[in-house]
């Protein structure tokens, strides 16, 4: 398990990579109808990354709620699929919004 200051540091670096897309966002929402063709590929990949990345932050340290309210009710649950790390989600998302970053400065 990660420590508090790496998990701080990944929560810190995601949320800036958040802030990023919304700017990317921005400008392609400020681009013609035929400049946002041409960059739609890489706007729904940045798109599908920022939605995993938000999912997993508002999911925070899972299953421990669900497990203890389980045990005090004397149940047996099945145990969750791990979720993807952070990490790794908030480095799909730095690939997606430089891949964007790129054709917007292309096509602009």
């Amino acid at each position: 398990m990660a420590g508090f200051l790496h998990l701080t540091q990944t929560a810190r670096m995601a949320n800036a990579r958040i802030r990023a897309a919304r700017d990317l966002e921005a400008r392609w929402n400020a681009l013609s109808p035929e400049q946002q063709e041409e960059a739609r590929a890489e706007w729904s990949g940045a798109k599908e990354a920022l939605a995993a990345v938000r999912t997993r932050l508002a999911a925070g340290p899972r299953g421990f709620v669900r497990e203890f309210n389980a045990g005090l009710k004397g149940t047996e649950l099945e145990p969750l699929p791990p979720p993807r790390p952070l990490g790794a989600l908030v480095l799909e998302l730095h690939g997606a919004t430089n891949a964007l970053r790129e054709k917007l400065n292309a096509v602009e």
